[in-house]
C-alpha cells in the first residue's frame, strides 16, 4: 500500500464520517430517537443516538470504494460475507436501541453470527503452540470461536459509558492492528482461507477514519452515541481483527531453515507470541467485565445485573470529568498494548498468556486501592438499575 493510498482511504471515510454527522444528528432528534439519561446512565437530558449507522456507512463505502478501485477480485467475496455479518449486528442493534430487545433474542443473533464467522474461515482453529497445542477440532473451533466473539460484543457493549471512551478502545484495537499489517505482514501474503492483509488494512484504514469523525461529536458534551447499534457491529469487527491478525501472526512464524530466517517478516521482525498480543489490544473491556460479572456474583446478583461499578462509573464518582476519565482508560489500553506486543517480541504464548492472567489479579488489586477504597461505605454495596 502506497502513502497517498493510505491518506485517502482514512480521508475518505473521515470526510463521509463527518458530513453525514450533523445531519443525521438533526434527523434522530426531528423524529425524537432520543438516548433519555436516567439509571445508570451518566449523561444529562437527551441525546441522540444509533450514530452507528454513519460510522458503518462511511466504513463500507470507503473499503468499497477503495478495494473495487485498487485492488483484485479474490478479497471481494470475503468483502461480501464481511459486509453481511457486519450489517446483521447493525439491525439487531437499530433493533435494540429502538425497543429493547431481548438478551436472550441478542444472544440468539449473537451466536448465528459467531457460527457463520467460522464457516466462512474467520475462526480461532489453532493454538499457535500455547500448551503445545497447534491445530484443533473443527468443532471445538466453532465453539470456541462462537464464545470469543460473545464475550468481545458485550464487553465492548458494557465499555461504552461514557462520552468518546467506546471510540477510543476501538482506535486503540485498529491503530495496532494497523501497524501489525504494515510492520509485520506487510503484503505477503493472500490466503484464501484468511481474509486477505489488503482488505484487513483498508478496513483499518476505513473504520479509524469513521470512529475519529463520530468521536468529534461524541466527544463531551457529546451531541450523539454510537448506540448498540455502533457497539454490536464494532464489537464484531473487533473480533474479526482480533481472529484474523493472529492467524496471520501464525503464518509470519514459518521458519525457513535454507535462509536461517523466518520466510515472511517485514524489517526482520516477528512475533513469538500469536495469541497473547491482539488479547491486550481489548485487555481493558474484557477484564474490567470479568471483574464486575464476578463482584456482581459474589454479592449474590446475577452478573447480567446493571450497576456503577465499571472503572468509567468509579472514576467518574472520584470526580473526573468524561474527558479526563476517557483519555485514563484510552491511556491504560494503549500502554498495555504496548506491552502485549513488545513482550511478544521476546516471548511465546506459553509465557504471554499466564502473563495476561496474573496482570488481571494485579488489575483488580490496584483499582481496589486507588478507586475503591476511597469509597468504603460501598460502591459495591449500592445497586442502580438500568
Amino acid at each position: 500500500m502506497t502513502l497517498g493510498l493510505t491518506v485517502i482511504t482514512f480521508l475518505l471515510s473521515l470526510g463521509i464520517s463527518l458530513v453525514l454527522m450533523p445531519p443525521f444528528i438533526k434527523l434522530m432528534e426531528k423524529y425524537k430517537i432520543l438516548d433519555k439519561a436516567g439509571g445508570r446512565k451518566i449523561h444529562t437530558g437527551y441525546t441522540a443516538h444509533m450514530g452507528g449507522i454513519v460510522i458503518f456507512i462511511s466504513f463500507m463505502l470507503t473499503v468499497c470504494a477503495m478495494l473495487f478501485a485498487y485492488a483484485t477480485d479474490i478479497q471481494r467475496p470475503k468483502l461480501l460475507y464481511m459486509g453481511i455479518v457486519l450489517f446483521v449486528m447493525l439491525i439487531v442493534g437499530v433493533r435494540d436501541d429502538m425497543h429493547n430487545i431481548s438478551p436472550w433474542t441478542k444472544l440468539f443473533f449473537e451466536i448465528l453470527i459467531g457460527i457463520f464467522m467460522s464457516y466462512i474461515g474467520v475462526r480461532l482453529d489453532s493454538l499457535g503452540g500455547f500448551l503445545g497445542i497447534y491445530e484443533i477440532p473443527k468443532w471445538f473451533s466453532f465453539g470456541i470461536t462462537t464464545c470469543f466473539f460473545i464475550v468481545v460484543v458485550n464487553a465492548y457493549n458494557l465499555i461504552d459509558g461514557i462520552d468518546g471512551q467506546a471510540g477510543m478502545q476501538a482506535v486503540n484495537v485498529f491503530l495496532f492492528c494497523l501497524l501489525f499489517y504494515v510492520v509485520i505482514v506487510g503484503s505477503h501474503f493472500n490466503n484464501s482461507s484468511v481474509v486477505s492483509p489488503t482488505l484487513m488494512y483498508l478496513s483499518a484504514l476505513a473504520i479509524l477514519g469513521a470512529i475519529t469523525g463520530f468521536l468529534r461529536y461524541n466527544w463531551q458534551k457529546a451531541r450523539i452515541f454510537m448506540g448498540d447499534t455502533g457497539s454490536l457491529f464494532i464489537g464484531t469487527l473487533i473480533t474479526i481483527f482480533i481472529i484474523t491478525s493472529s492467524k496471520y501472526a501464525m503464518l509470519c512464524n514459518v521458519w525457513d531453515g535454507a535462509n536461517n530466517s523466518f520466510e515472511h517478516t517485514f524489517f526482520g521482525l516477528h512475533l513469538k507470541a500469536t495469541l497473547a498480543p491482539f488479547l491486550t489490544l481489548f485487555y481493558l473491556p474484557m477484564a474490567d467485565t470479568l471483574r464486575v460479572f464476578i463482584n456482581r456474583a459474589r454479592r449474590g446478583k446475577s452478573p447480567f445485573h446493571p450497576d456503577k461499578t465499571h472503572i468509567h462509573h468509579l472514576f467518574i464518582r472520584l470526580g473526573y470529568s468524561h474527558q479526563r476519565c476517557t483519555l485514563t482508560t484510552f491511556t491504560i489500553s494503549f500502554c498495555i498494548s504496548i506491552i502485549g506486543f513488545v513482550c511478544a517480541l521476546l516471548f511465546n504464548d506459553n509465557i504471554c498468556i499466564p502473563l495476561i492472567i496474573v496482570s488481571w489479579f494485579l488489575y483488580v488489586k490496584l483499582l481496589h486501592f486507588i478507586v475503591i477504597e476511597r469509597f468504603r461505605g460501598g460502591v459495591f454495596n449500592k445497586t442502580t438499575t438500568k
